[in-house]
């Protein structure tokens, strides 16, 4: 391809699924030293898309903590993602910052920075899928997803009425 082809691939097609493409092509040409960009949660066919929100457990005396169940050193590592993906089986990915190789990059400074100025260099660890269980169990206290079918996933969605 070259590179009049590329300039021309990279204006917005309204197919999503492209522009994922994209955006996973153009980071990777800038990133591909440093690794492989998380880039929005996907599925094969992404059927619905949507949103989450989590909020962290509570401490609890005798309970594991998140850094705990993700069996994280968290005097090294400060947990900035987590994936959680069930395809048949739960399976859970935690994307810390190691501080030690990485001593200036901390989430407040990060955000007060801005969005966008630099990437960051996480480590991925996976979690075993018994632990994904208890993973989701304990290290959050409440999670919330909402799915909307593709088509429509852009619209604002308005509750009528109520439930039958």
């Amino acid at each position: 391809m070259n590179r009049k082809t590329r300039r021309r691939s990279m204006y917005w097609t309204g197919n999503p699924a492209r522009y994922h493409l994209f955006t996973q092509w153009w980071h990777y040409l800038e990133m591909e030293s440093m690794g492989q960009v998380l880039g929005p949660a996907s599925t094969h066919f992404n059927d619905y898309l949507g949103t989450v929100a989590a909020d962290d457990a509570e401490a609890v005396l005798h309970e594991p903590s998140l850094y705990e169940l993700a069996d994280l050193d968290r005097d090294r590592y400060t947990v900035l993602a987590v994936d959680l993906r069930v395809e048949g089986r739960t399976t859970a990915t935690v994307y810390a910052i190691d501080r030690v190789e990485h001593p200036d990059a901390l989430p407040r400074e990060i955000g007060e920075r801005g969005q966008g100025e630099g990437d960051l260099p996480v480590v991925q660890f996976d979690l075993p899928e018994a632990s994904a269980e208890e993973f989701m169990r304990h290290a959050f206290s409440r999670i919330s997803v909402r799915l909307v079918t593709q088509p429509l996933h852009d619209h604002p969605l308005v509750v009528t009425g109520p439930r039958a």
